[in-house]
């Protein structure tokens, strides 16, 4: 998207029967920022060996921690709740210019 910051494009993994398949990207967002530590219980349970996530859920009130938020890209994924993406206002802007649909957006309080 023109003038958003950070997208890059990857091919799909995806596999058609038809002679021409349609070249689809997805968009690789990578980990970056952190929930603020206030979102964190007081005692964390310990960290899986592997992969080091924590198994906690989602704050029904999320609070970004402004000191670990990207300035060089508009969208990326929470680090700590990879399934959680965020994008700045530069980025919304040019959704609503596209006039794409299935996305919703919903303001996040940093600190």
């Amino acid at each position: 998207m023109e003038g958003v910051r950070g997208l890059v494009g990857c091919k799909t993994e995806l596999r058609f029967r038809q002679k021409d398949p349609p070249e689809l990207l997805e968009l690789q967002l990578e980990p970056r920022g952190q929930l603020h530590p206030d979102c964190y219980p007081p005692e964390l349970p310990p960290p899986c060996d592997v992969c080091g996530r924590f198994k906690l859920t989602l704050p029904d009130e999320p609070i970004l921690d402004a000191a670990s938020l990207p300035t060089d890209r508009d969208v990326f994924r929470v680090g700590n709740f990879a399934t959680v993406m965020v994008g700045t206002e530069r980025f919304k802007e040019a959704v609503q210019r596209l006039e794409l649909e299935g996305i919703t957006f919903r303001e996040l309080p940093t600190r």
